[in-house]
């Protein structure tokens, strides 16, 4: 019997030292992209700024779209991250759940996502604002 609960007490400090690793990558990648922010509300405001409304070809608009796209969807990312942990769970180390356990997976995976749409967002953005400065 005493050797079993060793097993489930080595299995589970694996488990916890798994989630703090995971929870630590994971802000890591928000913390990455939160200056990131700031370029995308940059590129935004230089690129509708170089081009009324009515003058803006569709691909001009649609980089607007994709900055703002961006921009919500972080502002989304953020909001529900944080609505799913405590402060203590991103901060502090404090163990997860089960449920909570696989939702940091699922977070993991979403910030990937959202760091490639955003750095996407930005390079486009980028792109236009440096091709209205050459015209």
């Amino acid at each position: 019997m005493n050797t079993f609960r060793s097993i489930i007490l080595f299995f589970t400090a694996i488990l916890l030292i798994s989630c703090q690793n995971e929870m630590e990558a994971v802000v890591a990648v928000h913390d990455e992209l939160m200056p990131k922010m700031v370029d995308i509300s940059r590129l935004q405001e230089q690129i509708s700024e170089a081009i009324p409304d009515s003058l803006r070809t569709e691909e001009q608009q649609n980089t607007i779209d994709q900055l703002e796209a961006a921009n919500t969807a972080m502002m989304d990312w953020m909001r529900d991250f944080g609505a799913a942990f405590d402060f203590e769970e991103i901060n502090k180390g404090k163990p997860l759940n089960a449920a909570k356990a696989d939702s940091l997976k699922k977070y993991a995976q979403s910030v990937e996502a959202l760091k490639e749409q955003m750095l996407s967002a930005i390079e486009e953005g980028q792109s236009v604002f440096d091709a209205l400065k050459q015209e």
